[in-house]
């Protein structure tokens, strides 16, 4: 289920950001160890996104308890028609299908209320499971940015997917 983080998930934001150093080793920005100032930051970001319209980050939410378990979001640039989305997930909940189902929300909003054109997303090559769920969720391949980010002192390639609003169209039919 997705909703929009609030104060009130604050511990649980912290809980599942530490609960292993790979969510910060397979995003850009993400600190470890994550500190309640980071959460705070980061929702102050989440509710400044949705006012400037440029962000729509949402909670990834366990269904029995609407208890906050990761987070999606569409970093946008309406003006291209596009936007990038990005994802974590608390590591007890990975190979459960959280992330697949909240992308396949992450798209309707994007394609469906957003118009968007373009979603995209990319992952580091020591992330393939990343990769996996873009590609189950229709993404495709588009290439390899070589060294694209600066990490830890370490330039690192990303490997890019995307899917275009004509095909995620198609394939609800």
């Amino acid at each position: 289920m997705l909703s929009l983080p609030t104060i009130s998930d604050l511990e649980d934001i912290i809980i599942h950001a530490n609960s292993t150093s790979e969510i910060a080793g397979n995003t850009i920005t993400f600190p470890y160890p994550y500190e309640e100032k980071h959460a705070h930051f980061w929702l102050k970001m989440t509710e400044e996104g949705f006012a400037k319209k440029d962000a729509n980050i949402f909670a990834i939410r366990e269904k029995e308890n609407l208890k906050l378990i990761g987070a999606i979001g569409l970093h946008v640039d309406l003006a291209n028609r596009k936007a990038e989305v990005g994802y974590w997930l608390g590591k007890s909940f990975w190979n459960k299908g959280y992330v697949s189902e909240a992308l396949q929300r992450i798209l309707q909003f994007g394609f469906e209320e957003l118009h968007l054109n373009k979603i995209y997303a990319s992952h580091f090559p020591h992330n393939p499971a990343s990769g996996k769920v873009l590609q189950k969720n229709g993404f495709e391949f588009e290439g390899i940015l070589k060294q694209e980010v600066l990490k830890n002192g370490q330039f690192l390639d990303l490997h890019r997917y995307a899917i275009f609003q004509e095909k995620y169209l198609n394939s609800e039919k």
